[in-house]
């Protein structure tokens, strides 16, 4: 094994056993044209050394600048472990504690129900486990110009629908939270934060919390739906959980940290215990008891090995990171299309790693992932509704509504046609009515990435349109839980 990493560092592209005369780069570089994937860089880190790394397709269908170890790419929830270990910081110098109250540096702090409010602790919205459904609150940052502190706020008009410490509900707002506490306790912004304490020391240099920083690059990965670029989504408000934007060679030295148990470069960035608290189960999230979540990173175990994973995704974008501590391995995967090839590439490259054998084209056979499609890589061809944008006595249902949680949305005209925008995203979530049935109508909203759906008015005793609420069936956003109220 030793001979083997050393040519493996002189020759990284021939990193692994060949089929048909094809290594590992010629596997990848497939998959990526099988999944239609515009671009997709990769790093693989084992003990200290990294033993491949290397970049495919192109930046953007429209200008075909080719990816590389240096493009930028937004790394989404994996952000999360960053937050995680600023907090860890924190708590290794004595500022914090993990099982402190919320409430203790964020007095007006508040959930729908007061008793998780009073008793909520910093490891509680690290791990998922705030009685929060999964998701809920996602409505209030994507695509909105909510500041952090108005989302946290507003989050208090949520529904506690899950078992408080014992259900895992995934939540992004939890972790803007988080970075509220950091920048109290701290001094500084968390975007300040993370760069002097993670950025800095780790010549993380490529790296930010900005979207504006990453546009300033002239070499970034931009989102596709399909095969066509889309706008990137700015995800400032919600840096905390999902904000941090990077390259391959960054994010390699950020994975030695992490296998170094928060040492880089004989540097430690945080203690031991910290790193055992932070990769410790807190939580379960499915009926298999190898399943859990720490703070900022998915727990498991495969063959007695722990496992490490996080993924994120958004519009256009995917990542996902693997650490295997038993083993001294790391990966990531970056891709600017959001398919399964991460984590099928992944279990890949660790089955190989741990095993020193593969056929990698029985592995190209069970690519289970390129037969498989989401609904806005496609177009249904279906534009029957269009022809029912006449909406019987539409003036009625024109006007401004609120939503307690959320805020407004008008129902106007535009260009002769009935029209809804929700204020907040209206951007991303407006769209033309179109007629289904009484009090019923078909919206299409503007962002590809959420599904056609239904509005759906209730009125009062005399038929007048007194609210709405939304049938969207998206998996993640809680459109369900909306209910607009008709301003008077």
């Amino acid at each position: 094994m030793k001979k083997l990493f050393i040519v493996l560092l002189i020759i990284p592209h021939l990193l692994f056993a060949q089929y048909q005369n094809d290594s590992l780069d010629n596997f990848i570089a497939k998959e990526v044209a099988d999944y239609h994937i515009p671009g997709l860089a990769i790093g693989i880190i084992k003990g200290n050394n990294v033993v491949f790394k290397k970049g495919y397709g192109i930046n953007s269908t429209v200008d075909s600048v080719p990816v590389s170890v240096q493009t930028v790419f937004p790394i989404m929830s994996c952000t999360k472990a960053f937050t995680a270990a600023a907090m860890g910081i924190l708590v290794d110098e004595g500022k914090v504690h993990w099982n402190d109250k919320v409430i203790q540096y964020l007095p007006d702090f508040k959930l729908s129900d007061p008793w998780i409010t009073k008793h909520l602790t910093i490891a509680d919205i690290l791990s998922h486990r705030s009685g929060l459904e999964g998701f809920d609150g996602d409505l209030l940052w994507y695509g909105t110009n909510y500041s952090r502190h108005e989302i946290v706020r507003r989050i208090q008009y949520s529904v506690i629908r899950n078992n408080f410490r014992s259900d895992f509900g995934y939540q992004n707002v939890m972790y803007i939270v988080a970075g509220l506490i950091v920048e109290k306790v701290s001094g500084q912004t968390w975007d300040d934060f993370i760069q002097q304490h993670f950025f800095f020391p780790l010549s993380m240099n490529g790296s930010s919390t900005k979207i504006a920083q990453m546009t300033k690059s002239n070499n970034y990965a931009h989102p596709h739906l399909g095969d066509t670029p889309i706008p990137i989504m700015n995800m400032d408000n919600v840096a905390p959980a999902g904000g941090i934007n990077s390259n391959i060679d960054d994010m390699l030295h950020w994975l030695e940290v992490w296998i170094n148990k928060g040492t880089y470069n004989d540097k430690q960035l945080f203690e031991t215990d910290t790193y055992r608290a932070i990769t410790s189960a807190k939580v379960m999230f499915s009926n298999n008891t190898d399943d859990a979540y720490g703070f900022g990173w998915y727990i498991g175990y495969e063959n007695g090995r722990k496992i490490m994973t996080h993924g994120g995704g958004m519009p256009g974008y995917k990542s996902f990171i693997t650490i295997v501590p038993e083993d001294s391995i790391g990966i990531i995967i970056l891709t600017n299309k959001i398919t399964y090839l991460n984590e099928e590439l992944t279990d890949a490259i660790i089955k190989y790693l741990t095993t020193n054998t593969m056929s990698w084209q029985e592995t190209d056979n069970n690519m289970y992932g390129k037969n498989l499609h989401f609904s806005w890589d496609k177009d249904d061809g279906d534009t029957s509704y269009k022809q029912h944008s006449f909406i019987p006595n539409f003036s009625a249902y024109k006007g401004i509504y609120g939503d307690k949680a959320y805020g407004k949305a008008v129902i106007r005209e535009e260009n002769g046609k009935s029209f809804l925008e929700l204020l907040p995203s209206k951007k991303q979530f407006s769209g033309y009515l179109y007629y289904l049935n009484k009090n019923t109508f078909k919206v299409v909203f503007n962002d590809r990435f959420v599904p056609a759906g239904e509005v759906i008015f209730m009125t009062d005793k005399n038929g007048k349109p007194v609210g709405f609420k939304l049938n969207i069936n998206s998996s993640d956003f809680l459109f369900k839980y909306l209910d607009f109220k008709k301003n008077n």
